[in-house]
């Protein structure tokens, strides 16, 4: 019989005659107030409205039988510290690539000698999940990949985001940002390519006759993280340009980004899967 049901027997033997308030001993150590409802005639009554007004600690407190627990951490470490503390033999690690999550079922179900299906079934209701965030530096180049800009715009971003790439070295590309910033008033003509640069030529709108040429680098290499807290990775950003009625247009096309960013995923997998003592790691979305 649940509490629900004994409150309401007590409601029936001890008050059901009573047309005033009246304290009740339950069960598990509980007290109750019931307090007459009125009902919709005059003098009739309708029902009681029952309070809990058991004083604090003096009733028994009834613990749950199971965990149900659904934890969010924000880093590895504190993902592979809450996975340490509470697995056991059954605890499997579900890592989904697409959702950039790893989550820790403590209570997965197991196998079973006795069963004849060999599964015992759990709870699964005790879970703690790690959603790897894009990093700052990752988001931002992502940003703009594939899309061009005017050559000042370009030189801006590259000059305010320097200090993510490690090739060509920061005086070089510092030199070029200042080079493409001054270019105004200029109209750009054909390119030629160089080895591993472009040279665009360009001539000044009001002397054509004052030409000139900007190098710039067919690809740069960044090295930032993928996710938020992690190391940082190298990775290619090649250049793409379009001249149109002699405006310069530049841009930056990560190389394989999503190869870089589902590589990251799994050294991440590894690494937590190796401080929690290699439990089982599957590959998706638990339900």
């Amino acid at each position: 019989m649940s509490e629900a049901t004994d409150v309401s027997s007590l409601t029936l033997a001890s008050v059901a005659a009573l047309h005033e308030p009246k304290i009740v001993s339950g069960p598990n150590g509980r007290t109750y107030l019931f307090t007459p409802t009125p009902g919709q005639h005059q003098g009739a009554q309708s029902g009681y409205d029952v309070k809990d007004i058991t004083p604090p600690n003096a009733a028994e407190v009834l613990m749950p039988k199971a965990v149900t627990q659904h934890v969010q951490l924000q880093t590895t470490f504190s993902f592979v510290d809450y996975v340490n503390r509470f697995k056991n033999a059954n605890t499997v690690l579900f890592a989904d690539i697409k959702a950039n999550a790893i989550t820790a079922i403590v209570d997965y179900h197991t196998e079973s000698a006795t069963d004849q299906a060999g599964v015992q079934a759990k709870l699964t209701t005790h879970r703690a999940t790690l959603k790897l965030p894009f990093s700052l530096e990752w988001e931002t180049w992502s940003a703009i990949s594939g899309q061009l800009k005017s050559h000042v715009e370009f030189a801006t971003f590259l000059e305010e985001n320097q200090i993510d790439v490690i090739s060509p070295v920061g005086a070089d590309l510092l030199e070029l940002c200042r080079d493409l910033q001054v270019l105004n008033n200029v109209n750009f003509g054909g390119s030629v390519r160089d080895g591993d640069y472009t040279n665009v030529n360009y001539a000044k709108e009001a002397d054509a006759t004052s030409k000139g040429g900007v190098r710039l680098p067919q690809s740069i290499i960044l090295s930032i993280p993928v996710y938020f807290g992690e190391a940082r990775v190298p990775i290619t950003a090649f250049k793409r340009q379009k001249i149109d009625d002699g405006k310069l247009w530049l841009g930056w096309k990560l190389m394989r980004a999503e190869n870089v960013r589902q590589d990251e995923f799994h050294r991440i997998v590894d690494s937590i899967s190796v401080g929690v003592d290699h439990l089982t790691t599957i590959y998706g979305a638990p339900a």
